[in-house]
């Protein structure tokens, strides 16, 4: 039966990493595999993102909202790929990096009680509800990293508006948050020692769990 599975990570966690090790083994096993990577630099609307918001130092003030649906676009703008795709045979999979799972973590960072709720209320709404709504995933999958290992990995490279210590760690806890609510498949990304679990350790742990999924 064809399956939307999505990996989630904070920056640097790993969350592409692992999509292509993922995408590889399913195409090793004779699976169809639509492989995404969000936001996407090569669309329109992906470009949107990076040059409206995340690489602009001096950027103007968006509202959570602003931000929810400059990010939404660029999921809907692969909807009917999507679909598409998953229609063609029982062995379709969509593996992607990020998907609206994100964006229903970093758009309640801070926010507790009723505007919480009332937030996540209004992304489903726009994700799930709607008469012409997003595919939603079978499998999400959260890759937990220490927010001093992400920061490791981003040392040298440029960064983005997210990717400091503070914000890094509003994120993570979001996420987890969420994670726990949705039921999603959260893998730690460390081993008891607090150190990097190689790439192979990690895409073993996932594949573990697609037994019961694909």
């Amino acid at each position: 039966m064809s399956k939307f599975i999505v990996i989630e990570a904070l920056d640097a966690g790993g969350s592409q990493t692992q999509t292509n090790r993922l995408a590889q083994h399913l195409i090793e096993g004779s699976y169809q595999v639509l492989q995404l990577h969000f936001p996407q630099e090569n669309q329109p609307t992906g470009r949107f993102v990076y040059e409206k918001f995340l690489l602009v130092h001096n950027k103007p003030k968006f509202t959570r909202r602003e931000q929810a649906l400059i990010y939404i676009q660029d999921f809907y703008s692969q909807t009917d790929t999507i679909q598409a795709h998953l229609s063609k045979s029982a062995k379709s999979i969509v593996v992607s990096d990020r998907f609206y799972t994100s964006t229903s973590a970093y758009q309640t960072i801070g926010l507790t009680g009723r505007p919480r709720a009332a937030m996540l209320d209004w992304i489903k709404f726009l994700t799930e509800q709607e008469a012409y709504h997003l595919p939603k995933p079978d499998l999400v999958i959260f890759l937990d990293t220490p927010v001093n290992i992400s920061l490791n990995h981003l040392k040298n490279k440029t960064k983005d508006f997210f990717e400091n210590k503070q914000k890094l760690t509003a994120i993570r806890n979001s996420y987890l948050r969420i994670a726990q609510e949705e039921k999603w498949l959260v893998i730690n990304s460390v081993n008891n020692r607090g150190e990097q679990r190689s790439i192979e350790d990690i895409h073993d742990e996932i594949w573990s769990h697609l037994s019961g999924v694909i």
